[in-house]
Formats: structure tokens, sequence, C-alpha cells
């Protein structure tokens, strides 16, 4: 099972920002010092969902989801635990451990030869003028071309072969990238030869392959790498890297199906478009648009075979469609693409465009309807049974009621959808905090222990805490044990900061009513003293030290002093002798 130190995870939450990462998923509006929205995990009409950039928490006061940035992505993307920590990890730029990567070959030295083949490419471009002017012939400046990587492969069949596998070794990987193939005669040769070149990056940037579009009729027209450790068609959006600003800025993704789509958007100034590398689209590449933004456009030429794919692409959505999620359909008129629109009336023509996007559960049952004849009663029947199956699969309750009168209202007869059984959150949870219920009024001292804590971590007065006594205060105070966890965390790592307590903490327990109560105001902030922390103490431990002995005194009187350990027979002993002494004096 992959593990990561507990290290390596501070260092992740401490390079990663939680407004960003929810912002980019959920529309936040500033409010005082935090941001507020509806809440991703349960339906509501009016904000009580906030994210602190300052204590780097979200929390809930509907429903009470919480936690950290990974406690996030784990909820709303689904992810277990590892696979939050390794995304934000990629997100922030941080390679994983050794540790935490998948067996497997070592990928660092095909992405080597692939920046080297990138670089020879880009070269070739600036030194052929034939293949200059077919980018020039498509409306892209040279700035476009250096800004996606642009290159150029000869028509040589051992261009990049002859300068980057001068050994065997060095030819074994050209053909691990996937970019030379080799013979039955163990003879190599190019993949990419007399093509344009787009270089193919992940989400950060990260080069994975090539694509390449011929430049003299030969088929296929586009060609891409074959998959690799590093290229993996179905979890490739095009684009996605350099887009990601745009994306944030916009909120939302528009997925359009050709590189050079991409590319001529971006040129105009529609930094906000992606393509599928190839492929018809899939459940990986719509849960990455969907981490991206939050609404999703599919857009699709007009004709048979762009209708053909985007009922495809509907198919995966209805079971992904929840609060903070959207998804339409676009149709371009027919004989047109991105390129062509931009190239013919400017950015202007493919936002007019963009306007008509239809929701997809819309277009989904207008489809359908289209199919049928609704004054035959078997035809409506197939009707009704093809748009029921397709809407049970939507989560979203109030989404799914939406559209079950819809589609009453297409069909003229009462709809009953099957209920979904989906979980709003991940089953594994941190184990909760037990509260019992109390009068209102001050919090216990544990609690307060607790606030300044978490405010004060490294205040030195922590260390004249009794904390083995802590024990003794589970069943007088239910934060107790919150609290020994706590300063166990602290005495591993004497330099912890007040965001990696927490979360750790949050990893552990489900720190609901501390949230709410005490510490969605405080966490991180400077608001104790070290006066406060030294006589938070000093009550502490006498409270502890009178903990023990009521638990001493009422063990003695039910099982005898046997059931005293010798430590405590002592103790018992030194305040029997106490109360004597004191009855003398009176």
């Amino acid at each position: 099972m992959t593990r990561f130190s507990q290290a390596f995870i501070d260092t992740v939450l401490a390079r990663s920002d939680i407004l960003r990462l929810i912002d980019s998923r959920v529309s936040l509006k500033k409010k005082g010092k935090d941001y507020w929205s509806c809440c991703p995990f349960h339906q509501e009409k009016s904000p009580s969902f906030s994210v602190s950039p300052e204590k780097q928490i979200y929390y809930c006061f509907g429903c009470h989801a919480h936690g950290n940035a990974i406690g996030f992505l784990m909820a709303y993307e689904r992810l277990s635990f590892v696979e939050a920590v390794s995304l934000l990890a990629e997100e922030a730029g941080i390679p994983l451990p050794q540790e935490g990567r998948p067996e497997g070959p070592d990928p660092r030295p095909v992405r080597a030869i692939l920046e080297a083949a990138e670089k020879l490419y880009r070269e070739a471009l600036h030194s052929h003028p034939p293949a200059q002017a077919y980018w020039r012939q498509r409306g892209l400046s040279e700035a476009t071309w250096n800004h996606f990587g642009l290159g150029f492969a000869p028509d040589q069949a051992q261009f990049l072969t002859s300068r980057l596998g001068q050994n065997s070794a060095q030819r074994e990987l050209l053909v691990a990238a996937g970019l030379v193939s080799r013979r039955d005669d163990g003879r190599y040769y190019d993949r990419f030869r007399a093509r344009v070149i787009f270089p193919l990056r992940d989400g950060r940037g990260q080069l994975c392959g090539f694509a390449g579009r011929s430049t003299d009729g030969r088929e296929p027209k586009y060609l891409n790498s074959p998959e690799t450790i590093l290229y993996h068609k179905g979890q490739m959006l095009y684009g996605l890297d350099l887009a990601r600003e745009g994306i944030r800025r916009r909120r939302r993704v528009v997925l359009v199906e050709g590189y050079l789509d991409v590319i001529t958007l971006h040129q105009a100034g529609l930094d906000f478009a992606v393509a599928a590398s190839g492929t018809a689209l899939t459940d990986k590449q719509l849960e990455i648009l969907w981490r991206t933004a939050g609404e999703i456009v599919l857009c699709f030429d007009g004709d048979a075979a762009g209708r053909a794919a985007a009922w495809r692409a509907l198919q995966l959505a209805p079971a992904r469609l929840r609060p903070g999620r959207l998804l339409r359909v676009l149709f371009l008129p027919e004989g047109e693409d991105p390129d062509s629109l931009v190239r013919k009336g400017g950015a202007a023509a493919f936002e007019e465009i963009l306007a008509q996007a239809r929701p997809a559960l819309d277009h989904h049952l207008s489809v359908l309807r289209e199919r049928y004849d609704l004054k035959k009663a078997d035809e409506k029947a197939q009707f009704l049974g093809e748009a029921r199956a397709f809407l049970a699969q939507v989560q979203d309750a109030d989404l799914r009621a939406v559209y079950g009168q819809r589609l009453e209202e297409i069909a003229g007869v009462a709809v009953v959808l099957p209920k979904t059984s989906a979980q709003a959150f991940p089953e594994s949870a941190p184990k909760p905090v037990p509260v019992k219920a109390k009068r209102p009024g001050r919090p216990s001292l544990c609690q307060a222990a607790l606030r300044l804590l978490l405010q004060r971590p490294v205040d030195p007065h922590w260390q004249q805490l009794e904390r083995r006594l802590l024990v003794y205060l589970r069943d007088e105070d239910t934060h107790a044990e919150v609290l020994a966890d706590g300063l166990e965390i602290l005495s591993e790592s004497t330099h912890i900061g007040s965001q990696a307590l927490f979360a750790r903490l949050a990893a552990r327990w489900d720190l609901d009513a501390l949230f709410r109560e005490q510490f969605a105001p405080s966490v991180g902030s400077d608001e104790g003293s070290q006066s406060e922390v030294r006589d938070c103490v000093a009550r502490l431990n006498l409270q502890l030290t009178q903990a023990r002995i009521r638990f001493i005194g009422r063990t003695a009187d039910r099982a005898g002093l046997a059931a005293l350990s010798p430590e405590e027979r002592q103790e018992l002993l030194r305040i029997t002798k106490g109360r004597r002494s004191k009855g003398e004096e009176s």
C-alpha cells in the first residue's frame, strides 16, 4: 500500500491553497475575511459553506462538512487519501517521494528523451520555411508557435534516431517513449515524419508525448504517440496546462474537437479551451475537467458525426452531475469549427455561439423525444423507459426532480424515478468526537486548551502540562482524548505549525463541534497569548490532579485497594494522611 510520510503531507498542505482549490470548483464570494457559497455537499438555497484562506480550512454550517484541502478533494472528487495527496502534490509541483511512486519503470529517462526530441522538432520548424508557411496559412503567429511549443518532423526515417539513438539502450528508450518503431529486421525508424508537431502535456505542463499532422496529404492525417509509461490517450486533455488560468477566470472550460481549434481560440484570447487527445471523451477526462471548473461546455461540429459524439459523451454524465457541476452542449453551424469561426468573425463570433449552449439533460431529452412518436403507446413506453433509466443515474435530488417534472410535461403522464443510493461523502471518515449534551456557557478547560494549542503549538508551557493524566478526564470531558492526541503529535514534532497540527488532528477526528463552537474562528490566529497558555496549563493541571484523585477514590471504594496500581495506592495513602492532619489541626 502506498504511504506518505507525515512530513511530506505537511509540505503538500503548506504549499496548497485551499481557496484556489475550492474556488476552481465552487463559485465563492468574499464576505469579511472568509469566502462563502452554497454547499457542494448538500442541497441549500442560502450559502452556509465557508472557506478560510487564513486557516486553510472549509466548514459548512448546514451539513457540518469540514476539513482541509485533502479532505475536500476526498469528499468532492471521491478520491482516496493517497489519490488526494498525490493530486495536490501534482498541482503544487511537488514530486512524489520514491515510496509514493507507482510500481514499474522509472518515467524520468522517458521524459528526458521526449524533451530532447521536442527541442529538435522546434529547431526543425525554425529551419524549415514550408512548415512555417503551413502554420502561417492557419493564421498562427510565431508567438503562438512558441507558446504551444509547436514543431516540425522532417521527412526523414531516422531524424531522431540518428541524433538521440547513438547506442542500443538509447534506441530502446526512443521506442519506449513512442518516438521510434523497430522493424522485424531490427532496424529503427521515426514514428513522426513530414508532420507538424504538437507537444502533448499533462495538466502540470509535463511533456508526455506528441501528435503530428501530415503536411503532404499522407494518412492518417493525425498521428498520436502510442500508449507509453507517460502518455495515456484516455487521460490526456490538450492545452489544459495553458488553459488553467483562463478556466479559473471564466469559471468554465470548453472542450473542442481539434488541437488547432484549441490553439486558434487561445490566440484569440479565449484561453479556456481544451481538446481530447484523438479519442472520444472518457470518464477520466470528464473527471479531470470537473476538477478544473464547475461548468463544462462540450463543443461539437453540427454534422451527424458531431451529434453522435455528443450522444456518446452524455452517457458518461448523469451519474457525475451534482451541486456545483454544470454540463452544457454546443453544436456549431454546419461546415464550421471553432478555428473557422474565429478566423472569420474573431472571438466575438465564437462567444455569440457559446451563449447558445444548452444544458446537457435538456439536450438528451430532446434527442430522445425526436426518436419516438409519442402518439403511439408502445413508442411512448419506450421513450419513458429510456428517459427514466437515464435520469435515474442523476445523483443530485433537485436536478432529478426538475427533469422528472420536465419528462412528465413531455410525455403527459406521471413519472416516478427510482431512488438513488449515492452517498454524498466517502465511506471512510475520521472518528467522531463524542460530544455530550451540555449546558450552554463557557467551554471546558480541555476545549479551551485545544483552541490555544492550535493557535500557539510551539508555546513552551505545553511541556508543563501533565498530559499522562488526561486519561482521568475522558469520562468527564469528551475533548480530553483529542487534546491528548494533539499533545502527542506535538511531542513527536516540536516545531509543527498550527495548520499542520490541525490537519493531523482533522485526519484522525471528526472535529465538527470544535469547528462550530470554538475553532472555526480561531485556528491559526494569534489571539491566544503566552500568558493565556500558561494560565490554562496551570488550571488544567489542577483539574487533572483532582480528576485523578476522584478516580482513585471511586476505584478503591468499588473494588478495593487491590484494583489500584502501586503508584495509585501511594497517592491514596498521601491523600488520606493529608485529610487526617487537617482534621487534627481543626
